[in-house]
């Protein structure tokens, strides 16, 4: 009996740590939050649709997003979600669809992918590629140099 009780409680023990593991793994980690300095660039498809190239300012903070490019379009503020090493959200606009954001950190830069797909069912492709915002990036380095 005792052995079984014993064998139940670390199954239980296991459990419970399994189950906290993959809560965390859907949490935005320290390295994806910040403020990044994008350069975003339609593929062929878009930009013969007449989509061009903007800049744009991604804004990762408390496992929320924000495109501030994307505010004139009705998007706000998401939720993002952390697999692996990526982050993705995605936005919605009442009037103009729905954006997938799917980004990488590598340190303090920034690259991923836009997709775009609008409410008439069209589909546009972007990628983007940044840095994190320059104080920011010079707070994290001071504080490298500091250890």
């Amino acid at each position: 009996m005792r052995i079984r009780s014993f064998a139940c409680g670390v199954l239980v023990l296991i459990l419970m740590a399994a189950l906290a593991g993959a809560a965390h793994a859907g949490k935005a980690k320290a390295g994806e939050e910040g403020t990044w300095k994008v350069k975003v660039s339609p593929d062929a498809d878009a930009a013969a649709k007449g989509e061009k190239e903007f800049d744009d300012t991604l804004i990762l903070h408390k496992g929320k997003f924000r495109s501030t490019a994307c505010d004139a379009f009705g998007f706000g503020e998401a939720p993002y979600r952390v697999e692996e090493s990526h982050w993705m959200s995605d936005p919605e606009s009442k009037k103009e669809g729905k954006n997938h954001w799917h980004g990488e950190v590598a340190g303090d830069s920034v690259t991923g992918q836009l997709t775009w797909t609008k409410t008439d069912g069209s589909v546009l492709n972007y990628t983007f590629t940044g840095t994190r915002a320059s104080e920011q990036a010079q707070t994290r380095e001071s504080g490298k140099s500091k250890k």
